[in-house]
């Protein structure tokens, strides 16, 4: 590439092909939404969510002795607390590493592990799960346009929701035949359903309508159709097996921490009722909530270990340990790393990234013309 560059702009290079260049220099990014745009979908999921939370909140404490679950919270534990916060680390790398290989790019591990956390972080701080989406536009950077970003991460989560599902129906027949359970397992597998729907009209579509003759549109919808695009590449059995095999090793470590907090706060939880409770808490908390999920978490904690009769003290103080182990140390690593590569942006006259890719050019995926 022809031209003068300074140290900082050098070390920020990525080498790909002319042929690749030309493509993600042509490839429309995340659109820029105006501030107030932006924070008008910030109010109406707060509008939305909160309320929700509350009265799941209130659902959770009602009829609870909180004097005996403070009792309780004070004498828990450390030490299995403790390894379910190194649980809580596996969950995440896992997760990442899953991503990496959906995402496809040179981007090393640990980028992909900060980009993980740094999008949990900010889905506990603000409405909407908007950590997700920027992780859309973090791994866009450099790669690919931003509506393949946003495939990848809908491919993630997708993932994760098939895992949990497997997990929900193979530990229901041995647990319970609650309605509230089997709301959740036909809301579930309706969401599956949708992807898979929408996976099939974006082959449809790509196929039936080539890129070239749509070449004049306009930045919003050229991003839903790289969007569609993302969705619509091939996915083989081989690479399905390998997403779903990280999927279920990332939850099963997060069933691995439940039975660790319930040792922390004197409840004796067994694989089985581990494996429930991690569907029926991370499947649930789909529900519109304030966030960080507060309120519905407890609710959700409450209800699933009372079927196997526990008390409502005991169910809350153990919702309250579950949710901290993971949302305090995610908020605290999220907000460093998103603070550290905020300056680095800023020094540099960037906006806010990832970094370079370790260990070569990023894989540009081919664009049919």
């Amino acid at each position: 590439m022809a031209g003068s560059m300074t140290s900082d702009d050098a070390s920020s290079v990525t080498v790909v092909s002319d042929s690749s260049t030309a493509r993600a220099a042509a490839a429309p990014r995340v659109p820029v939404v105006p501030g107030g745009g932006r924070s008008r979908s910030l109010v109406v999921a707060a509008a939305i969510g909160i309320p929700i939370s509350i009265v799941f909140l209130v659902l959770a404490v009602r009829g609870t002795d909180l004097g005996a679950v403070w009792g309780t919270l004070q004498g828990v534990r450390f030490l299995p607390l403790l390894g379910a916060v190194a649980c809580m680390g596996g969950v995440y790398w896992l997760q990442a590493a899953r991503w990496r290989r959906i995402a496809d790019t040179r981007l090393g591990q640990r980028r992909f592990v900060e980009m993980v956390v740094a999008g949990v972080a900010v889905n506990n701080v603000l409405p909407g799960r908007v950590g997700d989406l920027l992780r859309a536009r973090w791994v866009s950077r450099g790669a690919y346009s931003g509506g393949r970003g946003l495939a990848t991460v809908v491919l993630d989560r997708g993932f994760d929701i098939l895992a949990l599902v497997v997990f929900l129906l193979a530990s229901l027949p041995l647990v319970t035949d609650q309605g509230w359970v089997d709301r959740i397992v036909v809301g579930s597998i309706v969401v599956l359903l949708a992807i898979w729907v929408v996976i099939l009209a974006a082959r449809s579509y790509t196929r039936r309508r080539p890129r070239a003759r749509r070449a004049h549109r306009g930045l919003p919808r050229r991003f839903v159709r790289d969007t569609l695009e993302g969705l619509s590449d091939p996915l083989s059995v081989e690479r399905g097996l390998v997403w779903f095999g990280f999927s279920i090793a990332a939850w099963a470590t997060w069933a691995a921490a439940a039975i660790l907090v319930g040792r922390a706060v004197g409840v004796e939880l067994s694989l089985v009722d581990a494996i429930f409770v991690t569907a029926a808490l991370n499947l649930g908390v789909a529900i519109p909530s304030s966030p960080g999920f507060v309120g519905t978490y407890q609710w959700l904690g409450v209800s699933a270990l009372a079927l196997f009769g526990i008390g409502r003290e005991d169910g809350l103080a153990f919702a309250i340990c579950m949710q901290a182990v993971w949302y305090v140390p995610t908020t605290i690593v999220g907000a460093v790393i998103l603070v550290s590569h905020a300056k680095g942006a800023w020094r540099s006259g960037r906006v806010l990234e990832f970094g370079a890719p370790e260990g070569g050019a990023l894989r540009t995926p081919v664009v049919s013309d």
